[in-house]
């Protein structure tokens, strides 16, 4: 069997980058291993530019499929944005202590989905374990808090902050190794960050092991822009680049291709034209 090259989609606007997603996908062939890196930069203020027609059309393909959300929706459960500005764009721990106490339950309570949490839940409530004199104590850990306060305080000591200690944990083996046969939370795994000191520049980094490219990903991408740009702010930088590096792509469930065909030429007709390396002489 044929091995598959990945696929490498690099582009500066999230639109655009998950329309070549999403027609990579849909001229995938079954059985193919390759993963796909997402890659975007280009943003003004920390947010993504996009394309209003594809992200419409999108939106408007999702209202006719049952069990899947808007782009804005499956964004909201990464990182709620639009709260956070509504609210004055507030300091990791004010905006964390509101979320748990005053906006995830609300949460919970209108959507039966929410019950197992969100993504930016775990990011701000991850619950561990640790051995003190022999004896294991659970503990909750904000790590988005945690890893703003080792940023602040290596920085302004003059220190470069350790890359390796810039990681977010989302899988929690204890609440997710199931058994299950289908579980759509978390798809996100693991979320990294990586800076430049020259340019000022935050990269934030995801691992999908899976991902649905119709159902969610528009809203994971919008997502994270939003978390990189939350973070940014918080640490002083500039948020310039998003990376996902997706398993195994998959369109989503109960998608059949003929019924995307519309979508797919909306799509193609409003991506740029890739321009081609000429031969080297």
């Amino acid at each position: 069997m044929p091995v598959e090259p990945p696929e490498v989609i690099n582009e500066s606007n999230l639109s655009h980058a998950w329309g070549r997603a999403f027609l990579h996908v849909l001229g995938r062939n079954t059985g193919n291993l390759a993963p796909l890196v997402v890659s975007m930069a280009g943003f003004t203020n920390g947010l993504p530019a996009e394309d209003v027609e594809i992200r419409r059309a999108l939106d408007a393909q999702l209202e006719t499929h049952p069990r899947t959300y808007s782009s804005k929706v499956s964004a909201l459960t990464i990182f709620p944005y639009d709260t956070w500005i509504r609210r004055g764009s507030p300091a990791v721990g004010e905006f964390s202590t509101f979320y748990l106490e005053q906006h995830l339950p609300r949460l919970k309570a209108r959507d039966r989905h929410n019950s197992h949490g969100t993504y930016f839940e775990r990011m701000i409530r991850f619950q561990g374990s640790k051995a003190l004199r022999g004896v294991l104590h659970l503990e909750a850990r904000n790590q988005l808090e945690h890893i703003v306060g080792i940023w602040r305080r290596d920085t302004e000591q003059g220190h470069r902050p350790r890359r390796s200690a810039l990681q977010i944990a989302i899988f929690d083996p204890v609440k997710d190794h199931t058994g299950a046969v289908l579980q759509g939370f978390p798809c996100l795994q693991q979320v990294s960050l990586a800076y430049d000191e020259s340019s000022n520049a935050l990269a934030l980094n995801a691992n999908y092991p899976t991902q649905y490219i119709m159902d969610r990903a528009y809203g994971n991408y919008l997502g994270l822009c939003h978390l990189g740009c939350f973070l940014a702010r918080e640490m002083n930088l500039e948020f310039s680049r998003l990376n996902c590096f997706i398993g195994l792509p998959e369109l989503g469930n109960g998608w059949r291709k003929r019924d995307l065909e519309t979508l797919a030429e909306l799509v193609s007709n409003r991506l740029p034209q890739r321009v081609e390396a000429a031969d080297a002489h």
